[in-house]
Formats: structure tokens, C-alpha cells, sequence
């Protein structure tokens, strides 16, 4: 409104110019008075529209406010019936895959249910609708052998979940051993079709064992949910969405009924089994008034006269206003960066030249007006925004959207030419916003060189730092004890005999057998150590010559046993070890292979099973498929994800790459695998599910024309 009267009053001032000063001040001072009257007008018709805005602002922010707590009330009321019902239907499984489960049984399934804390106060099974098993047992007593059938207050409910075929909520319900209890129950059927008698929805037969049914306590279960806290300040009811005749207080229902004729905020449970409505409202009824409805008045009759009281100042600065327009245009023309701004509807406002050269948009278009959706969508049609999957129209409201969440903003805007475009979006007071542009094409690029150079040296000098560092440990110490053997509790006794004159021979060599010993287990570590060592050089030394292409290969047909007996003696000690089964299957003969790199894929690929798998199995399986012999090395471990699956045989990547990792490696075992089988002619491939283990396949030639083709396919 005021800049319409701005330019109102600018337009009237410049048809004015030949008149002399006194009759532009006398013409001016003329539609100023206007201007106030009309803006008085306006702000009183605006003061008396707010205060009724306000009232019913408030009376919308307290639904809101109900319906906020609502929510966490429904999330909370469902949290909870939705972790108990998963443990029922676990619970049910359990019962239908072992429907002659004795109570030792049942409880030890009973514990191990994640679901089942203080909150619950038994689990029952029932079959043919006798409880007979139930957890925890011994405050429980009383509810063994209660008949469904004969207990008037819960068969109803019991027989309604029977003919929905579906599990069902309750409640409150006395307990027969006292209490109240919010019952969840489910039905189980028969898994052996020798016992089906009864028709299935999906047109199978099965018959009823029984029930399961798990009971929370009531009062606890409101207080969890949130609705005893949530009581103190609404009027709260919960039913169900279509109340079933005849069921009565089996169904259950919260709250105050008298709730269902009022003006409530309503919300909808999310329950397969039925549909429950959650009604609430203000303690008494939803307020009229805000509390402060009149110091509310009083601040706008301020704001009002606040204005009416600057009105006339600003159009005074108005003039002044256009001649510092003018500067600041001939300024941002001479930046040697992209200007733009915009109002608040998104319309073009402002732009030098030089943002019309980094967008090469043409000069009709950079007008004040024109939409920032036009300018985006020109841009679209010249191919300078990658749209990337999406079409031209979804790309240009992505885009939109994007730009109305968040008018502040530091981008880095990638064109279709290659140009990196740094743009930097900061909104005004007025709702309008000022964009500056910098090229950053080549900082960007060098920036992104630098990067990622920085973190493949970084991450390779970390990994392998750690790896070696390991073993010249152990080397260093061994070394250090050794060269003070003097200091070995062996040596000191011996030594103390020996000056005491006191030791007989056969304590003598007794001594030096117990020294010799501890200088053999110090030198076995070392020995170890330094093998240790030399197979991570090995390895640093076969990742350099397969990428120089000077590692060589010498296949030969060979008994694939002769392959696979030596790695497996090597390492099932090491999986004895952690308790794993090793089994091995083994029916091929022969293949064509080299003996020396086979047995290091394989000792790579079942090392790396035993180091990932803390309980289990580990199992090779040696078979002919086709023309070549099957290695396939399974295991029970932790599983790999499967965007993690291709990634995995890149030098020195590993899914949990950081020193303190759980395993050891530098990461490069399973890249110089697949080099080594590839140059062998066959192939090494992973299939993996997370949390059941992994099962690496590899492939090698078993007549050597195959692997001599394979070659030179390559």
C-alpha cells in the first residue's frame, strides 16, 4: 500500500515540474492529506479485521495445540500396541511351529521377546481356549486352566476375534488374579494340514489350536501413553470407529462418552485389526478469547498510529528514495560478479550485464517483471541446468520448491557447459531478495582434484600405517625381552641357584628347559610377527605389479585337492579356534589353475569368512559347473550392504575403513582375488543378505583352451 502511494505521489510530483515551488509544496501537502486519510482509513478497517483475526487465531492455535498432543499421545498409544502385538504374532509363530511346547519352552520364547518388559503382566497361550501355559508363572497361578468359554466378561470378545480371524484389543478386563489388564489376543491355528478341518480366507484349510494372548497393565498402559498427563489439561475419548453391537465392555473405550455429540478435534489410530478414533477438546469447551485480547488491542492502536505517524516521512524520503536508485544501479552494473534481485512474488527486479552473460539469457528477458520461474525455464530450454532424470516441467518446480524453502542460501549451481556457478541468495526486509553470482569454474575443479587426491592418500596412509605398525609392535618387544633375557623369571632362578650353590643338575636343566621354552614362545611371536609383515609387503608389492602388468601367472592342470587341503589345514585351527563348524564339500578333480595363487585367493577369501563371522559356520563348497570348478566359501557373519557389494573389491576399501576397526587389513585382499582369478581366466563374485551372511563364488578354468580365450577376450 505505501509503495503504491509512493508512486503515486512521485508521479504527481513530476507532472508538477513547471509549476513553481510553492504550488508543487501546496499540490504536494494536498495529496499527502489524501494519502493520510486513505491510509487511516485502511489501517483502522485492518485494526478492526486483526482483532478479529487474533481471536480466532487463538481459538485455531489452542485446536492446534490439542491436536499437537494428540499426536503424541496416538504415536505413544500406538508405539506401545504395536511393539506388544509384533510380540504376539512372534509369539503365535512360535506357538504354530511348536504346538506341543511344554511351559519350560514356552517361557524361555516368552524371554526372549524384545517387546515383553515390566509393563506387561503375563503371556498366556490357550489351547482350545484353555490357558494352560503363561509367563511369568508364579504370580500367575491363578489364571491356569481358566476356560474362555465358561468366563462370561471375555468370551465375547474372545468369539468376536475367533470370526474375524484376526488379532483383537480388550479392555480393561478384571484379571482373574487380580487387577485390571488391557488384553491383546490373536488366534493360532494348526500348521499340519492332517489336522485342517476349517476353511482359510485364502481358500487353505487349517484348524483352531487356540489363542495367545498378552495383558498390560491398565493403569500403567495409560501413564505410558501419555493419556493420565494428557487428562490434566483435555476432555479425552477413545472409541472404536464403528462400535460392534453386542460386544459391550469387552471394546475398548475411554474417556467421556458425551464427547461424541461435541465440537472435538478427532484423530485416527493406525491398527490393522480395527479402526479407533482418538476425540479431545479443551478442559469445559474451546476458549472464546484470548487472555490478552486487550493488550493485544492496545499494541495494534499503537502500530496503527505508528504508521499514520511515519506516513508522511516516508513521503518525504520518497524523492530521495529514487535518486539513491539511480546510484546504486550504476554501481552494481560495474561489479565484475552476476547481480540479481528480486521482490517478493519472484519477479525480476535488478540485473547487470554480467549476469546475463554467465546464464546467456537474452537482453528482452531481463526485464523488470519477468517471473524467476521464466528465467529458469529459458535456461531449461538453452540446455544450461542438467535436468538429470526429471522432464523439463518437474525439473523447473523442484527447482521452485527448493528455492521457497530456503531464500538464504549458499549454492554452488553446476551448468551444462561445464560452469560452476557460486550463488549466494540473502533475503530483505520487504520479502525481496538480492542474488550475487561468481564464477568458481576452476577453483571448483582444482578444489575437487585436491579433494579427492588428499583423501585417497589420506585413507591408504592410515589403513596401511596401522597394518604395519602392528607387527614391528610385536617385533620391537619380542626384540626388547630377548635382549634382556637376563630379566626372564627362568633366568633369575637360575642364576639365584646357580650363586647360591645350591641348585642340583636336574633343577639346573629343569631351569634351562623353562628358559629355553620362553625364549621359543618369544621367538614364535616374532616369527609370526614377521610373517605378518611380509604378507602385508606381499600384497602392497601384488596390488604394484598387477597394476604394471608385471605379475605373472603360470596355470597348469592340477588336482584342485592339492589347491584346497593346504589352506584348509592352515586355517581351521583358527576357526576351531573361535568356535565356528568348517565343513568342506569337495567333489571336483581337476583344474587348470595356478596352484600358488589359488591357494592365496582361497586362503584370502575363507580367512576373511572366519575374521567376519563370530558364531556359525564357515563352508567351502568345491563343485564342477559347466566348464569350470565352483569354490564357494558361505558363511553365517554379519552380512555385507548390498551398495557396499561392488565397492568391496577396490584397492584398500573396506566396508569399516577406519584404523580402530573391529578386523585388521589394509583392504587389498579382495582386489588382487578377482585380478588373480581373472588372470587366470575365471572370476570371483559376492552375493550377500544382511545379517545372515555372505557367500563369495570363485571361478576357475578346468581345461586350459577356456582359460586361453577367456584371456584374450580380455
Amino acid at each position: 500500500m505505501l509503495q503504491v502511494i509512493r508512486s503515486y505521489a512521485a508521479l504527481q510530483a513530476d507532472q508538477c515540474l513547471p509549476l513553481s515551488r510553492t504550488k508543487r509544496t501546496h499540490i504536494g501537502g494536498i495529496w499527502s492529506l489524501v494519502a493520510f486519510l486513505v491510509a487511516t482509513v485502511i489501517i483502522t478497517y485492518a485494526a478492526g479485521r486483526l482483532d478479529r483475526l487474533l481471536s480466532e487465531a487463538f481459538v485455531y492455535e489452542a485446536r492446534a495445540q490439542t491436536y499437537l498432543d494428540l499426536l503424541e499421545v496416538r504415536e505413544q498409544f500406538e508405539e506401545i500396541i504395536h511393539e506388544r502385538s509384533l510380540a504376539l504374532r512372534e509369539l503365535a509363530t512360535f506357538i504354530g511351529e511348536n504346538p506341543f511346547a511344554k511351559q519350560e519352552e514356552f517361557t524361555q520364547r516368552v524371554q526372549n521377546i524384545r517387546e515383553v518388559d515390566d509393563t506387561v503382566i503375563n503371556i498366556a497361550a490357550a489351547p482350545d481356549l484353555v490357558v494352560t501355559l503363561i509367563h511369568p508363572l508364579a504370580p500367575n497361578m491363578g489364571a491356569l486352566g481358566l476356560d474362555y468359554r465358561t468366563n462370561e466378561d471375555q468370551f465375547p470378545g474372545i468369539e468376536r476375534m475367533l470370526n474375524l480371524g484376526k488379532e483383537l484389543m480388550t479392555g480393561p478386563v478384571d484379571l482373574v488374579q487380580g487387577g485390571k489388564g488391557l488384553i491383546l489376543r490373536a488366534p493360532v491355528y494348526w500348521p499340519d494340514p492332517d489336522f485342517a478341518t476349517e476353511g482359510d480366507v485364502d481358500g487353505s484349510k487349517r484348524q483352531l489350536w487356540g489363542i495367545v494372548s498378552l495383558v498390560l497393565d491398565y493403569d500403567q498402559f495409560l501413564i505410558n501413553s501419555g493419556i493420565r498427563e494428557a487428562e490434566e489439561r483435555y476432555d479425552i475419548l477413545i472409541h472404536a470407529a464403528s462400535p460392534q453391537v453386542g460386544v459391550g465392555p469387552q471394546m475398548f473405550t475411554y474417556g467421556d462418552r458425551g464427547l461424541l455429540e461435541a465440537d472435538t478435534v478427532t484423530l485416527e489410530f493406525d491398527f490393522s485389526f480395527e479402526e479407533w478414533m482418538l476425540e479431545a477438546r479443551t478442559k469445559g469447551g474451546w476458549p472464546k478469547h484470548a487472555p490478552d485480547q486487550w493488550s493485544k488491542r492496545a499494541l495494534i492502536a499503537s502500530a496503527g498510529l505508528m504508521l499514520l505517524g511515519t506516513l508522511l516521512y516516508v513521503l518525504q524520503v520518497s524523492e530521495r528514495r529514487k535518486r539513491a536508485e539511480v546510484l546504486l544501479s550504476s554501481g552494481i552494473e560495474a561489479l565484475n560478479d552476476g547481480f540479481v534481485m528480486f521482490d517478493a512474488q519472484d519477479r525480476l527486479l535488478l540485473s547487470n550485464s554480467k549476469y546475463k552473460e554467465m546464464y546467456d539469457l537474452p537482453s528482452e528477458v531481463l526485464k523488470p517483471g519477468t517471473p524467476f520461474a521464466e528465467l529458469l525455464r529459458i535456461g531449461v530450454k538453452s540446455k544450461q541446468f542438467p535436468m538429470g532424470r526429471y522432464n523439463e516441467e518437474e525439473w523447473i518446480e523442484r527447482r521452485l520448491a527448493i528455492h521457497r524453502e530456503n531464500r538464504t542460501s549458499e549454492t554452488e549451481q553446476h551448468l551444462s557447459g561445464g560452469r560452476v556457478i557460486k550463488a549466494s541468495d540473502r533475503p530483505l526486509a520487504d520479502g525481496s531478495y538480492v542474488g550475487l553470482r561468481v564464477d568458481v569454474t576452476e577453483l571448483s575443479h582444482a578444489k575437487d582434484a585436491a579433494e579427492a587426491a588428499s583423501k585417497a592418500k589420506t585413507d591408504f596412509m592410515g589403513v596401511l600405517s596401522h597394518e604395519l605398525r602392528t607387527p614391528l609392535t610385536v617385533i620391537m618387544g619380542v626384540a626388547q625381552l630377548s635382549r634382556n633375557a637376563r630379566m626372564l623369571s627362568s633366568s633369575k632362578a637360575l642364576l639365584k641357584g646357580y650363586e647360591d650353590g645350591e641348585i642340583s643338575h636336574a633343577e639346573a636343566k629343569r631351569l634351562l628347559d623353562e628358559m629355553y621354552d620362553q625364549l621359543s614362545g618369544l621367538m614364535n611371536r616374532l616369527v609370526q610377527s614377521g610373517e605378518h609383515l611380509l604378507h602385508l609387503i606381499n600384497e602392497i608389492l601384488d596390488v604394484a605389479k598387477i597394476e604394471s602388468g608385471s605379475l605373472v601367472i603360470e596355470p597348469s592342470h592340477c588336482a584342485v585337492q592339492d589347491i584346497v587341503d593346504p589352506v584348509i589345514e592352515q586355517l581351521r585351527t583358527l576357526s576351531s579356534k573361535k568356535g565356528l563348524a568348517f565343513d568342506v564339500v569337495q567333489e571336483a578333480d581337476m583344474v587348470f589353475a595356478d596352484k600358488v595363487r589359488a591357494r592365496q585367493i582361497l586362503f584370502n577369501l575363507i580367512g576373511n569368512a572366519i575374521k567376519f563371522t563370530d558364531t556359525g559356520f564357515v563352508r567351502l563348497v568345491v563343485k564342477p559347473v559347466g566348464d569350470v570348478v565352483s569354490f564357494e566359501v558361505h558363511d553365517s557373519g554379519a552380512g555385507i550392504p548390498e551398495a557396499e557389494l561392488q565397492s568391496i573389491f577396490e584397492v584398500f576399501y573396506q566396508v569399516d575403513s577406519t584404523a580402530t576397526r573391529r578386523a585388521g587389513g589394509t583392504g587389498m585382499g579382495l582386489a588382487i582375488s578377482r585380478s588373480l582369478a581373472e588372470m587366470q581366466g575365471g572370476s570371483l563374485s559376492v552375493s550377500s543378505v544382511v545379517g545372515q551372511g555372505s557367500c563369495f563364488i570363485l571361478t576357475l578354468p578346468i581345461r586350459a583352451a577356456q582359460s586361453l580365450e577367456v584371456n584374450a577376450a580380455a
